[in-house]
């Protein structure tokens, strides 16, 4: 039986050297072109955006559907004022931690689309498809990524966070390092798409981002700048999952290559 990791295309596109920071960063941007010259997955990337609008609308509508009638009792006609005044405060923070349950869900539940996205950016690249996966082994490998990225990652930012707090100085290491934490995190949390459908188990899935530092901080930096624009990340996760589709693949040759 092949290994999980094993090349599926011609040893010509093997890159001749490991893919470092440079090719992570292009990676991302070799994303963006992939979904701009395949249609076909433009509503596969519409998808976050759709989840995150429909569980916004849905619980904050729900939510000011209770709220409303409710204050209105407890005030009565006599505050009618007040009454409007409660309900429209309640109405903008029932609404702002409905679009926070929504950017929560997003990710998880576009895993099938996000998947699917994979699936055809490797495709391009020549690789045979994988056995396809159900609706609820795509949900689920994405709560698994999630849960992985934290148990990781959260440790290691709250070390450093506190060596901040208790020895101030320090943070011209500790800053750059969280820094570098993040980017590892960005990177893992997309990449681990392409390596999941692979059937890479998770133990070798984090010791394949391991040896890779360079190449996953340089498309992680890419994904940590982006998220300093709001609600930029879930626009860009589509292209992000294509862009590590193909960083995967060129590493996983490379790999391949140097074994034999």
């Amino acid at each position: 039986m092949s290994s999980p990791l094993a090349p599926r295309a011609p040893d010509t596109l093997a890159p001749t050297t490991r893919p470092g920071i440079l090719a992570g960063a292009g990676a991302l941007f070799s994303g963006f072109g992939f979904l701009a010259r395949t249609p076909g997955t433009w509503p596969l990337a519409l998808v976050p955006v759709a989840i995150i609008v429909a569980v916004t609308a849905a619980l904050g509508g729900a939510a000011i559907h209770v709220l409303t009638p409710w204050f209105a009792g407890l005030f009565g006609e006599r505050w009618a004022f007040l009454a409007l005044l409660a309900d429209l405060l309640a109405g903008a923070l029932a609404l702002i931690v409905a679009a926070l349950v929504g950017f929560a869900l997003a990710q998880p539940l576009s895993g099938p689309a996000l998947n699917r996205i994979v699936r055809r950016a490797e495709a391009e690249l020549g690789a045979p498809a994988w056995p396809p996966s159900g609706v609820i082994e795509d949900v689920g490998r994405a709560l698994q990524s999630l849960a992985v990225g934290y148990a990781l990652g959260l440790p290691v930012l709250a070390a450093l966070a506190l060596v901040t707090f208790l020895v101030p100085p320090a943070a011209v290491v500790t800053v750059p390092l969280k820094l570098v934490v993040l980017a590892l995190l960005f990177a893992w949390d997309l990449c681990d798409y392409p390596l999941s459908i692979h059937g890479v188990p998770v133990g070798a899935r984090v010791a394949f981002v391991a040896r890779n530092a360079g190449a996953m901080i340089g498309f992680g930096a890419g994904l940590a700048l982006l998220s300093l624009v709001p609600c930029m990340p879930f626009l860009a996760l589509p292209a992000g999952v294509a862009g590590a589709a193909r960083l995967t693949r060129r590493i996983e040759l490379f790999e391949a290559a140097a074994r034999r």
